[in-house]
C-alpha cells in the first residue's frame, strides 16, 4: 500500500486509476530492460509485455541485476519476469523472439500497447521499432548507454523528431554484451577471446568461469540439461588443467573443445538460429594437421585459417611456458605479443566459424584496447528517466502537462550531450521532425487490411488501381517490396501485374512502397506511400481489402540540372562535383544507360532513400550500413 500511496500522490488518484489499465511494451530485457521492467512495476503500469531474443550469459551478471548464476543460458525475458513476479501487481507477459519477426509480432500485436520503451543494443531493431511507432502513431521512448554515458529520446510520431531524424555515428567503443552465443561482428569475437577465453585460461580467478556445482543452482529440472552443464564444467576444468600442467601435447584438445564441441552444442539451441545463419565448426582433421608455427608472420596481413590455427598453437605454448613463472596469472596486454596473438587468432578462428570477416593482428590490437564495459548505475539512471518521461508523455503528471509534445525534454549525461560540463544531466527540448528524414517526413504511411481470401484473389494490378483511385495517384506508378527491395511493378515493367498478392510473395507483415512516377503539369509529385499489409480474418472485414483514409500531399523534388551543350568546357561540372543544397549528387539520367536495355529501370529502391521518378534525375546518396550494431546496452 505504501508504494501505491506514493505513486498516487505523484500522479493523482484519477491518473493512477488510468495507469493501472495501461499497457506498455519493453523491447529488450538486458541492462536497461531489466531496470525498465522494475521501474514500470513500481510505477503501477497495469500490463507490461517484455520481448528479448537472447539467453543469459555469464558476462551479463555484473549489471543485469535480475539474473543469477543459476539462470545462465535461460531466456532473458522469461527469467526477468520470474525474478520480479513476487513484488509485482502488474500483469507480466514475456516473449522470447526477434521483435522484427512479423509472424510472431504482427502489426496488430504492437497496436495493443499505449507506449513502447526501447532497451536495445541493435541498430536495425531500434529502427524497426521506430518505424512501427510511426505506422501506429504510438509514443516511443528510445534510450541507450555506453559506459558512464547515456541518453533518452521521447518520440511522438508526427510531432517530434524520430530516431532516424539524426544520423547515427558508428560508435568507437563497445560494451561487453551478448557475445558468447551469437556474434555477428569481429568486435564480438574479439571481446569473447579477450574478456572470456583468455581470462578463463590464464588468470588466477577461475571461480566465475566454472559455474556452480550445487545441484540446486542449475536453474532447470531437466536431468539431461543438468548433465550437459556438468559435462561443460568438467571440460572447462580440464582445459584449465592442461594450461597449468603446461601440457603442450593437448593444445589440440583446447582447439577441439572451443571450436568443435562448443559450437556443436550451440547448434542444438534451435531458438538461436531461427533468424540467424548457423555457425560451421572446424573439423578434427584440420586441427590434427596443424603445427606449432614459429616462423615470423606479418601482423599486418590477414592470415588464412591454417595460419590462424598454427599461430594459436604457438601463442598458447608460449603462454604455457610463462604461466608458472607468473604465478598462474597472466594479464592481457596489447603490447605483449604472446597475449595479443592468442586473442587475435582465437577471435579470428571464431569469426571464421560464424561467417564474420577476419581482421589482422594489428587491427585487433587497436580494437582490443577500446572495449567499454556497461555500467549498472548508468543503466539504472537512464531507465529511471525513461519511465518518468513516459508518465509525462502520457500526461499523467498534473504539474507537468504537455500540450504539443515539443515541451517534453530529452536527457543526456554530460559527456554524451556535449552541451554542459557543469552538471551530470542536460535536458534539451525535443525538435520537430526533420523534413529530410526518410522515415517520418519523406513518405506517407498506412495500414492496408486484407483478408486471407483477398491475398489469394487480388492481383497486383487490382491493388494498384485501388491505390490510384483512393489516393489520386497518376497513371504511371511503381510498387516495391521493401523487405528485399524487389521491384514488383513499374511503368515499363508489367510482367507481374496479373499475379496475386500471395503469388508475389506478399504476406502478413509485408511492407510495400507505392510511388508516383509521373507527376503533374507543375512538376509536383505525390509523396510515396509506404503500406503495411495486415492480414485479417474474413469475419473481421467487410471487404477483401480495406484502405485507410489518408491525405497524400504533393512535393516538388530537386530540379534536374540539364547540361547545356553550348557551355564552355571550363564551366562544365562533373557529376562528382554537381550537388544540390542537400549534398545530393545529381547524375544525368541517360549516363551509362543503353536505350535498348530495359533492365536499367528495373531498379531497387528503398523508402530510406530519396525517391524520384525514373524519368527525372537519378539520385545517389550515401547511407550508413543499417546492419551496424549500436554498442549501447
Amino acid at each position: 500500500m505504501g508504494r501505491e500511496a506514493s505513486i498516487t500522490r505523484i500522479v493523482g488518484p484519477e491518473n493512477y486509476a488510468k495507469l493501472q489499465h495501461f499497457k506498455c511494451l519493453i523491447v529488450g530485457a538486458g541492462g536497461i530492460g531489466s531496470e525498465l521492467l522494475k521501474d514500470c512495476i513500481l510505477m503501477g503500469f497495469g500490463e507490461i509485455h517484455i520481448v528479448d531474443l537472447d539467453t543469459i550469459d555469464l558476462s551479463n551478471l555484473n549489471r543485469q541485476f535480475l539474473f543469477r548464476q543459476k539462470d545462465i543460458k535461460q531466456p532473458k525475458s522469461t527469467t526477468a519476469v520470474r525474478a520480479v513476479q513476487h513484488f509485482s501487481n502488474s500483469k507480466l507477459v514475456p516473449y522470447q523472439g526477434n521483435v522484427m519477426d512479423t509472424k510472431q509480432f504482427a502489426l496488430h500485436w504492437f497496436d495493443q500497447f499505449d507506449i513502447f520503451l526501447n532497451g536495445l543494443d541493435n541498430l536495425a531493431a531500434r529502427r524497426y521499432v521506430n518505424k512501427i511507432s510511426q505506422f501506429l502513431k504510438k509514443p516511443l521512448i528510445e534510450s541507450g548507454t555506453s559506459g558512464f554515458d547515456g541518453y533518452i529520446q521521447p518520440i511522438l510520431p508526427g510531432t517530434t523528431e524520430c530516431f532516424d531524424c539524426t544520423k547515427k555515428e558508428t560508435p568507437k567503443t563497445f560494451p561487453v554484451c551478448t557475445i558468447r552465443s551469437t556474434p555477428s561482428q569481429p568486435i564480438h569475437c574479439i571481446v569473447w577471446a579477450k574478456n572470456f577465453l583468455f581470462n578463463q585460461l590464464f588468470t588466477s580467478d577461475q571461480s566465475s568461469a566454472t559455474g556452480g556445482s550445487d545441484d540446486n543452482d542449475w536453474g532447470t529440472n531437466d536431468k539431461e540439461e543438468i548433465a550437459r552443464i556438468k559435462q561443460e564444467t568438467n571440460e572447462l576444468h580440464d582445459l584449465q588443467q592442461v594450461v597449468h600442467r603446461q601440457d603442450k601435447a593437448h593444445i589440440a584438445d583446447i582447439l577441439k573443445k572451443l571450436f568443435i564441441k562448443d559450437i556443436e552444442k550451440l547448434l542444438k539451441l534451435d531458438n538461436l538460429w531461427k533468424s540467424r545463419s548457423k555457425p560451421v565448426p572446424l573439423t578434427e582433421n584440420l586441427i590434427d594437421g596443424a603445427k606449432d608455427d614459429h616462423n615470423a608472420t606479418d601482423l599486418n596481413a590477414v592470415w588464412n585459417l591454417e595460419e590462424q590455427i598454427n599461430q594459436f598453437i604457438n601463442a598458447t605454448g608460449k603462454l604455457m611456458d610463462r604461466i608458472a613463472q607468473e604465478d598462474y596469472n597472466i594479464e592481457f596486454d596489447k603490447d605483449d605479443q604472446d597475449t595479443l596473438v592468442f586473442v587475435a587468432t582465437a577471435a579470428n578462428i571464431r569469426s571464421h566459424i560464424f561467417g564474420i570477416p577476419v581482421k589482422t593482428v594489428f587491427d585487433i590490437k587497436q580494437i582490443a584496447g577500446n572495449i567499454i564495459p556497461a555500467i549498472a548505475t548508468t543503466n539504472a539512471i537512464v531507465a529511471g528517466l525513461s519511465t518518468l518521461t513516459a508518465l509525462r508523455l502520457l500526461n499523467f503528471l498534473p504539474y507537468a502537462k504537455t500540450n504539443s509534445g515539443l515541451d517534453v525534454n530529452m536527457a543526456f549525461t554530460a559527456r554524451a550531450s556535449n552541451l554542459s560540463k557543469d552538471r551530470y544531466l542536460s535536458n534539451p527540448k525535443l525538435a520537430p521532425p526533420n523534413c529530410n528524414c526518410a522515415v517520418c517526413s519523406k513518405v506517407a504511411r498506412g495500414v492496408v487490411k486484407v483478408t486471407k481470401q483477398g491475398l489469394e484473389k487480388l492481383t497486383l494490378s487490382q491493388l494498384i488501381d485501388l491505390l490510384k483511385k483512393k489516393y489520386d495517384y497518376p497513371s504511371e506508378t511503381s510498387l516495391i517490396d521493401t523487405s528485399d527491395q524487389r521491384l514488383l511493378v513499374d511503368f515499363d515493367f508489367e510482367d507481374l501485374l496479373d499475379r496475386t498478392l500471395s503469388q508475389a510473395r506478399l504476406h502478413d507483415g509485408s511492407v510495400i512502397l507505392f510511388s508516383d512516377e509521373e507527376g503533374n503539369e507543375r512538376e509536383m509529385y505525390k509523396k510515396p506511400l509506404e503500406i503495411y499489409l495486415q492480414v485479417v480474418e474474413e469475419s473481421a472485414a467487410e471487404l477483401e481489402i480495406g484502405l485507410p483514409s489518408l491525405e497524400i500531399p504533393l512535393f516538388k523534388p530537386p530540379k534536374e540540372e540539364e547540361e547545356d551543350e553550348e557551355k564552355e568546357p571550363s564551366k562544365e561540372k562533373s557529376p562528382e562535383n554537381e550537388k544540390d543544397k542537400n549534398g545530393i549528387v545529381i547524375l544525368d539520367e541517360d549516363e551509362g544507360k543503353d536505350e535498348n536495355d530495359n533492365t536499367a529501370v528495373k531498379r531497387s529502391r528503398s523508402p530510406d532513400q530519396t525517391l524520384q521518378d525514373t524519368k527525372k534525375a537519378k539520385v545517389s546518396k550515401n547511407f550508413d550500413d543499417d546492419d551496424d550494431i549500436v554498442e549501447l546496452d
